[in-house]
């Protein structure tokens, strides 16, 4: 379901949840109307009405796959109760200066708790149990059953593999070539997911999907498809089914690009047009007045962390080092140091616990706020707000080599936060590396100002909330 309309049926129902508080309050319990007043009351609503639907975006209850997990539903959704119940209690006593009922309190916690979590638990219901979207696979190679297998593994999905067709595989050559970049993208199959049968050849395949209901095909390479394929796909598509390749189905279920399923044609057409001077100045603008900002609030931390580092561990304040940005050019990123100065230029992978950060490093990695003063490098326009997070020259060396497409991050400025960020994490190995790189071209092709947007209301809670950092 779109995060827009989750959104929207939070914003409804926290609404319902708030009001009703109020009527049980007054009705049920006999309590007299809140000394707020009408405007008071409007807003203190209003308060707690936007922070529930805010707060369910933030902790990911807007996720489908969360969606399958009914003790996480309910214990976020607790969580969103509280923080709602607190937004009103501080509008009502921080801004209008008035006392507002605990029962009120109470019911609308309790309420909003029940509607949030209801819904959540029937439509994740619906999505584990429900009707799914038949499609079926041309080819029956590796490489197309490695995409079935993968597909019908995400049960958040609304699509399902339900068979192949034989003679659209790739040639023999790109698959074990296709086989030999085969990477983990950390979606595990489980156990009880069964290889779908071959439905018939590909000269049959109209007949086919009409008969077994079949709207969309997919199609893995693009390379590699000879006049037969094309043809077939021409055939489908003049009888109204749906053609898609493996890449587009795979980004829009789980937000990445398949670097081990794609080939270089698909790659090619979906990053030739990344030439957008709106959105490229739009987002420029924001990079500037945030980073402004940002350098701004790290002033007075400086002020104090400057002499804490002296003592603790004596040496210079800030870090620099090479690092590769957009274009593959080389720049300098800025850093509060967090390790000890011997060992500072040393390029390896950094790892949960590294033994070469200190004690207050921990922290401010922790905090994200050895971050801040790569807002500088925002300003001189080497970084953005949200992109690609810029990795070390000998790092990026090894894994070009490794990983395929991995010099196609580099179409955009890196950043200080990202989408692999908010959905990965750090990667300390080439496998991890792999799996970030296909967050990383999500957001390559994707990218707009929306989408930064929403990166850094992630970032944003993630900080406050002091988790997910090394």
């Amino acid at each position: 379901m779109p995060t827009l309309i989750v959104f929207l049926i939070d914003l409804l129902l926290t609404a319902v949840a708030v009001e009703s508080a109020g009527i049980l309050d007054r009705q049920v319990f006999g309590h007299p109307d809140s000394t707020l007043g009408f405007i008071g009351a409007t807003i203190t609503a209003y308060g707690a009405t936007f922070t529930a639907a805010l707060g369910a975006y933030l902790t990911g209850l807007s996720s489908n796959s969360l969606l399958l997990q009914p003790k996480q539903v309910i214990a976020r959704t607790g969580l969103v109760a509280a923080g709602t119940t607190l937004a009103a209690l501080v509008v009502a006593y921080f801004v209008w200066y008035q006392p507002i009922g605990r029962i009120s309190l109470g019911l609308m916690g309790a309420m909003t708790f029940v509607f949030m979590s209801s819904w959540r638990l029937l439509y994740g219901r619906f999505i584990a149990k429900g009707p799914r979207l038949g499609m079926a696979v041309l080819g029956t190679g590796p490489v197309e059953r490695r995409f079935a297998l993968r597909l019908n593994g995400i049960r958040h999905t609304r699509f399902e593999v339900r068979g192949f067709f034989a003679g659209g595989e790739l040639p023999q050559s790109q698959a074990e070539l296709d086989e030999s970049k085969a990477v983990v993208l950390g979606v595990p199959v489980p156990d009880d997911v069964a290889e779908p049968p071959v439905l018939g050849n590909l000269d049959e395949a109209v007949a086919l999907c009409q008969r077994e209901g079949l709207g969309h095909v997919v199609v893995v390479g693009v390379s590699g498809l000879g006049d037969e394929q094309i043809r077939a796909m021409s055939r489908l598509q003049a009888a109204g089914i749906r053609v898609h390749t493996a890449g587009a189905v795979w980004m829009n279920v789980a937000l990445q690009v398949p670097i081990d399923l794609v080939d270089v044609r698909w790659v090619l057409n979906t990053f030739e047009q990344l030439d957008r001077p709106v959105v490229l100045a739009g987002k420029r603008l924001i990079d500037l007045g945030v980073a402004a900002l940002g350098l701004l609030a790290f002033l007075p931390m400086m002020a104090v962390l400057w002499p804490l580092q002296k003592i603790l561990d004596p040496g210079p304040f800030f870090y620099s080092q090479d690092r590769v940005g957009a274009a593959g050019a080389v720049f300098r990123v800025h850093k509060v140091r967090t390790m000890r100065v011997a060992e500072r230029e040393e390029q390896r992978w950094a790892a949960a616990n590294d033994d070469r950060t200190t004690a207050l490093g921990r922290l401010l990695r922790r905090t994200r706020i050895d971050e801040f003063p790569q807002f500088w490098n925002v300003l001189r326009g080497e970084m953005s707000l949200v992109g690609p997070r810029p990795e070390q020259p000998k790092i990026v060396e090894q894994l070009e080599r490794e990983i395929p497409f991995f010099a196609y991050r580099h179409l955009v400025k890196p950043g200080i936060t990202g989408w692999a960020q908010i959905h990965q994490g750090y990667a300390a190995s080439v496998d991890e590396s792999a799996v970030k790189l296909s967050y990383d071209l999500y957001y390559v092709g994707r990218l707009s100002i929306l989408m930064d947007l929403d990166i850094m209301l992630r970032t944003a809670f993630v900080m406050v909330a002091r988790i997910g950092s090394r």
